[in-house]
């Protein structure tokens, strides 16, 4: 479903096991020519997490691949058609599969089409905007600390650190996702997307995920910068970055701010 676009881009992911687990169950998808890229965190805990994000991100690539939309179809509706085909196809594997009985992913997709990027999100799996100086989290976290702070509740207890930040609320695996977010970003030249499981963001600050954008000399740099350090401070679970620059936008289809939607 690739398309000519008035925009230009650059990416690079990458993914490390990490220093504590046996095995990597993050899964990330990078593809230019699509324009297409995503972050998939397999839950822990459960069985098969590694089949669940190979299994979601595939499916994700195979509906753009072969999608043809409807006359009037719009973005926030296709991506809301291939979060649906990922979820069914993590769904069907499970179902076929003793051994993948219960699997659950997060996944975080991102489409550029246009002058938009759109995404889809589910769990706890973060996506970022870099606009000039100002990083900020664009995806809501699924989690029960996620859902508390959105009700007012405040990070003074300490098991919204803890173990209400690990506790999810929505996966794609065992049923299909109650309430997924999606989002439609307006782009700018410049603008850089970062897509994360959170064996980087919980042991990276913002302001150092920040930093580290603005100051890397490149994307690959800067990804390996993170995922570097997130296993320096402890490795403590696999940890997957996916960043995307937009080095050119049509200044005549540009749009000078960001708009969110949520759909469904």
């Amino acid at each position: 479903m690739a398309e000519s676009a008035p925009i230009r881009l650059i990416s690079y992911g990458s993914t490390s096991i990490g220093r504590t687990r046996s095995k990597n169950e993050d899964s990330f998808l990078r593809d230019d020519h699509l324009r297409l890229y995503a972050a998939a965190d397999g839950v822990g805990g459960q069985p098969a997490g590694e089949i669940a994000s190979a299994v979601a991100v595939t499916g994700l690539a195979d509906f753009f691949k072969n999608h043809k939309p409807a006359a009037g179809e719009t973005a926030l509706a296709t991506i809301q058609k291939a979060l649906n085909v990922a979820s069914h196809a993590v769904l069907e594997r499970s179902h076929a599969d003793l051994a993948c009985r219960g699997m659950a992913t997060t996944v975080t997709v991102c489409w550029f089409t246009g002058h938009a990027a759109v995404l889809a999100h589910v769990g706890d799996s973060q996506a970022f905007l870099l606009r000039g100086s100002r990083l900020r989290q664009i995806t809501e976290d699924h989690t029960v600390a996620g859902e508390l702070r959105s009700r007012g509740v405040g990070d003074h207890h300490p098991a919204m650190r803890t173990v209400f930040a690990h506790m999810l609320t929505q996966s794609v695996g065992p049923e299909l996702p109650v309430d997924p977010q999606f989002l439609e970003i307006r782009i700018k030249r410049g603008d850089i997307l970062l897509l994360c499981s959170d064996g980087v963001t919980r042991q990276t600050l913002l302001s150092e995920m920040s930093s580290i954008l603005r100051s890397s000399e490149s994307l690959e740099r800067a990804v390996e910068e993170l995922i570097r350090l997130a296993d320096e401070r402890g490795g403590l679970d696999n940890a997957t970055a996916v960043a995307i620059k937009v080095l050119h936008i049509d200044a005549h289809t540009c749009f000078d701010g960001m708009l969110k939607e949520k759909v469904g």
